[in-house]
């Protein structure tokens, strides 16, 4: 069975974000957020980006810790979940690193995104 020509949810990529020419740190990873549907048929795909920086100082709410290893991180990595953006699928660098992060980790990452946001469900 061959692998899907788009980026699935939950992968993750080498990317560039844009409006960040003075970041050191990129390319960076970051995790696939938008559903498979979307990313099939757009020019563009959500994603929320990761550090494995030991200088980050993670708030609870809106970070979310995944181990190394998860979807192919080679370090222990926080999601940077208030820091949502879409890119066009022409930023992707290598990847996917792995397979697709658990669904729990995913799980995790939209309630991040949610309360980043202040949608007053979560």
């Amino acid at each position: 069975m061959s692998s899907p020509s788009f980026p699935q949810a939950g992968e993750v990529f080498w990317v560039n974000i844009p409006n960040q020419p003075g970041d050191s740190d990129q390319p960076r990873t970051a995790i696939v957020i938008s559903p498979n549907g979307r990313n099939k048929n757009c020019n563009d795909i959500i994603v929320v980006p990761t550090t494995s920086s030991a200088r980050f100082k993670p708030h609870p709410l809106v970070h979310v810790r995944i181990p190394a290893g998860e979807g192919g991180l080679k370090s222990d990595s926080i999601v940077r979940c208030d820091q949502v953006t879409t890119i066009d699928k022409s930023l992707l660098g290598s990847g996917p690193l792995g397979a697709p992060i658990s669904n729990t980790y995913r799980e995790q990452i939209i309630k991040g995104v949610r309360r980043a946001i202040a949608d007053p469900t979560v």
